[in-house]
């Protein structure tokens, strides 16, 4: 199990974007999270190696853009899309939810740039990372 799971500082967690406690269970967007004891993590029986980058935003409401890597960044959009965690009601066909905070405007407003969105964070277009 990643150390990332067991932050003390809730407030520092990202449970709209990133994997949120379901009873006894882990989710993200629409789907169950499973990590096995080298911290790999398993979506819909997909597995996504282990990396600082990736636990880094799937967990953390402000990425430390240092421990983040462009192929971090892609499997993070892939897990997105794969659990629609990014959009309204983790319904697949939804608009993005928006919000004000640090990841959205860092990372899904880059990732999902072309795709409908409704607020005012829609018109964030800041550079980040190169993918």
């Amino acid at each position: 199990m990643s150390p990332y799971l067991y932050e003390s500082k809730s407030r520092f967690l990202d449970t709209e974007y990133g994997i949120r406690r379901f009873g006894d269970d882990f989710m993200i967007g629409d789907s169950q999270v499973s990590v096995d004891r080298d911290g790999n993590i398993h979506i819909k029986e997909v597995e996504f190696p282990a990396t600082k980058g990736v636990w880094e935003l799937l967990t953390c409401r402000k990425v430390d853009k240092k421990l983040v890597t462009s192929n971090d960044v892609k499997q993070y959009k892939t897990i997105l899309e794969m659990t629609s965690a990014h959009l309204e009601g983790y319904e697949p066909d939804a608009n993005i939810r928006t919000s004000k905070g640090l990841k959205f405007r860092d990372v899904i407003s880059k990732l999902f740039s072309g795709t409908r969105q409704s607020g005012a964070e829609a018109t964030l277009r800041r550079e980040w990372v190169s993918y």
